[in-house]
């Protein structure tokens, strides 16, 4: 269940309101005034509230700019606040990527914004279901891609390259089922919110053979628009790319079939890793229901659904995908935030609320200088186990007939399983790798921008030495 009201701060005038699970009927108009005079009240008094609790329900208020008031009301789950805070600006950042950061802060014309805001209502109803039952999708609560592990993709980054020259682009990303296979190296430049929109964008819109879409980067390009062309190769397959205004969009048409047909079987493998996400040659523990693996360097995720490889042999249907989903996104919440620290967010500061809550919260624990490393807890049906093992985390949810004393020592094989053959996709840090000077031999960013600065400032150090020595 969760409610979304969208007001004016300085008014309290009513954008938009957004709903879904149980809240089926709309919050009247009086109770939204109340919450909304509740905010304002304490803002005048010079102080800030954040949220309420009953025992049922959460309220969070959300400022941002001092020119939109986010209120979000949800089932009280004990979690920390900090999910709650980051789905309130990931919907933030969408209505900044669609409308522009500009369009939405711009005073007045209240009634020109709610018309604009429509199109944003497909990725907000998204946010707020949090649980896509055709994909199995968490980006949007761990802050991370959403990735599909392969083994052969060598073919697959070839094409997607050459599909980027005929765009004329630098960025773009192979999806299956909404999970990014391959991408560009200027792609992972892009910050990790604006992957996750984008992804998460394509994700809820209709499935169509091509379309193309004017959005903004709220933070690497929040003044100028970049088209979005996403095309349909194969079912629950698409390439999206990110470009100027050329070329037209019927010549990437004509042009995607020619370049894809080569790997046309290598997708279909590729796509039928699905619910399982990785490779069929790894091998897991049988009482593995699913996991949720997080490599917090690269901000890249699998999420990954396994019964139907060891129970049933049959497909695993869409809703019992979204159960196993629904366990791990409790489960993380649940450790996150309370157990393991929330990492600090590295999201564009004019894209926060105002009034932020602690990313981190112990509640009740104090752990000293201590740091949680593992955790495990037993339901009446599951068994869960937790690994915090940089730069990797493992979430796994267990059939209660593993037995106890097997918890930690297979979780701990797993783990390694998963990672020992590095299947995350690549990326490619080009402001980490280094080059030496022609002129000094420093070692410098290649590519970097300032390159040219940092030899120029040798240059002139080493004319200055020269011209004093000869004094």
């Amino acid at each position: 269940m969760a409610f979304l009201a969208v007001l004016t701060a300085d008014g309290g005038v009513p954008i938009f309101t957004r709903n879904s699970g149980e809240a089926v009927s709309k919050l009247p108009f009086a109770a939204i005034g109340s919450l909304n005079g509740v905010h304002m009240f304490t803002r005048l008094r010079n102080s800030e509230l954040k949220r309420a609790v009953t025992p049922e329900e959460k309220i969070i208020w959300r400022e941002y700019h001092k020119r939109l008031v986010l209120i979000l009301i949800t089932k009280n789950d004990a979690c920390s606040d900090c999910h709650m805070s980051n789905l309130l600006d990931n919907i933030f950042a969408g209505m900044a990527m669609l409308i522009g950061l500009d369009q939405l802060l711009k005073p007045g014309e209240v009634m020109k914004l709610q018309k604009s805001l429509v199109i944003c209502h497909p990725l907000v109803d998204c946010f707020l279901k949090q649980l896509d039952k055709d994909k199995g999708n968490m980006g949007d609560l761990t802050r991370t891609s959403d990735c599909l592990l392969a083994t052969d993709t060598h073919s697959l980054q070839e094409c997607l390259n050459q599909f980027l020259d005929v765009a004329d682009s630098l960025y773009g990303c192979l999806l299956i089922k909404g999970k990014v296979v391959v991408a560009s190296k200027e792609w992972w430049t892009l910050t990790n919110q604006e992957q996750n929109l984008i992804c998460f964008y394509v994700n809820c819109l209709p499935k169509v053979l091509s379309r193309e879409i004017l959005i903004y980067l709220p933070t690497s390009s929040p003044q100028n628009s970049n088209r979005l062309i996403t095309l349909n190769l194969l079912r629950d397959v698409e390439v999206c790319v990110l470009c100027s205004s050329e070329p037209p969009l019927g010549v990437l048409e004509e042009e995607a079939p020619k370049i894809w047909k080569c790997c046309f079987d290598t997708l279909k493998v590729t796509s039928s890793l699905y619910p399982r996400n990785f490779p069929s040659s790894i091998e897991l523990d049988p009482n593995i229901i699913c996991l949720l693996l997080i490599h917090s360097e690269t901000n890249q995720s699998l999420c990954s659904s396994l019964t139907s490889s060891f129970a049933t042999q049959k497909s695993t249907s869409a809703l019992e995908i979204q159960r196993q989903q629904e366990a791990l996104r409790t489960l993380y919440k649940l450790i996150v935030g309370t157990y393991f620290k929330n990492k600090d967010s590295e999201m564009d500061k004019k894209l926060l609320a105002d009034n932020m809550c602690s990313s981190f919260d112990y509640g009740d624990i104090d752990y000293g200088n201590c740091q949680p490393l593992e955790y495990y807890i037993f339901l009446e049906e599951n068994k869960c186990y937790v690994i915090n093992e940089q730069p990797f985390q493992i979430y796994l949810v267990y059939n209660k007939m593993i037995p106890n004393y097997a918890l930690r020592s297979v979780s701990q094989k797993t783990l390694k399983l998963l990672t020992e053959k590095n299947l995350f996709p690549e990326v490619i840090d080009s402001v980490t790798e280094e080059s030496c000077c022609s002129f000094c031999g420093t070692k410098i960013p290649r590519d970097s921008a300032n390159t040219e600065v940092i030899c120029l400032q040798s240059l002139i150090s080493s004319l200055l030495t020269s011209f004093l020595a000869v004094d």
